[in-house]
């Protein structure tokens, strides 16, 4: 049985229908279905990854983008490294860390 919100609190997650609770892929992927959670990010990341050296080289990047739904537009050298720069933290040195990585797939899922 449900537990019951103490009065005046509403029991579901604002914006979200009333009527049920989210399910766990929904707490854990955006509409989109892009991971959202720490644990979901690192599994992608993880997946891209390919040498195991804990970041991700411009072609891994180009990888993830390639396989994302970018409405058919492929990127360039050029952008791809301009996403890499965008987000790099510290001094860009064309390797993507975790961090980095998961700020990336933040802004593609806020597509």
């Amino acid at each position: 049985m449900a537990q019951s919100a103490p009065t005046g609190q509403n029991p579901f997650l604002k914006g979200h229908n009333a009527n049920r609770h989210l399910s766990g892929e929904e707490l854990e992927n955006n509409i989109g279905g892009l991971p959202v959670t720490d644990v979901r990010l690192k599994e992608l990341f993880n997946n891209y990854d390919k040498d195991g050296s804990g970041f991700l080289s411009r072609d891994e990047v180009r990888t993830l983008y390639s396989e994302f739904d970018n409405f058919g537009v492929s990127y360039s050298d050029r952008e791809i490294d301009a996403v890499i720069a965008k987000y790099a933290i510290g001094e860009n040195d064309g390797k993507v860390s975790f961090e980095e990585f998961s700020c990336i797939i933040l802004s593609i899922a806020q597509r």
